[in-house]
């Protein structure tokens, strides 16, 4: 599978920005937003590990479909410069 250039932290730490939860096991990584009834799993990536291009894709299209984060802020999020 290809990878994107996003790491599995930024990821994270985008969901949980976002008010989602997570729990983790051996085998996966999940959040889940109560109020919008939408929720992630995700293989269990290491923070460094770089995310798959259909994992982002498939986030930033469930983000924007359930109104809690457009393809725009969610594509900037990614590419802002740290102040």
């Amino acid at each position: 599978m290809k990878t994107s250039s996003v790491c599995f932290a930024q990821v994270r730490r985008l969901l949980l920005d976002l008010q989602f939860t997570e729990a983790r096991t051996e085998s996966n990584w999940r959040f889940e937003h109560p109020e919008s009834g939408t929720v992630f799993v995700f293989r269990p990536y290491a923070p460094h590990d770089n995310v798959t291009i259909q994992d982002l894709a498939t986030t930033r299209t469930h983000l924007d479909w359930r109104g809690l984060l457009s393809g725009t802020a969610f594509d900037d999020s990614f590419t802002k410069t740290p102040a």
